[in-house]
């Protein structure tokens, strides 16, 4: 050996990081896409101040 220094990897701890940063990009994108939703129809369907009343399947 040339005495120069082994890195120890934990792999466990590198997979639970780059998860961590997939599931933190993944939620980014889906607020960034829910934020883009709330001019849509179906999203004002939810809004309050509609008071629109309709009856579906003709009851």
């Amino acid at each position: 050996m040339c005495g120069g220094k082994v890195a120890k990897t934990d792999p466990e701890a590198d997979a639970q990081a780059a998860a961590d940063k997939a599931v933190t990009e993944t939620n980014k994108k889906k607020a960034l896409r829910n934020g883009a939703n709330t001019d849509s129809v179906l999203a004002s369907a939810n809004d309050s101040t509609n008071k629109a009343k309709t009856t579906l399947g003709g009851g």
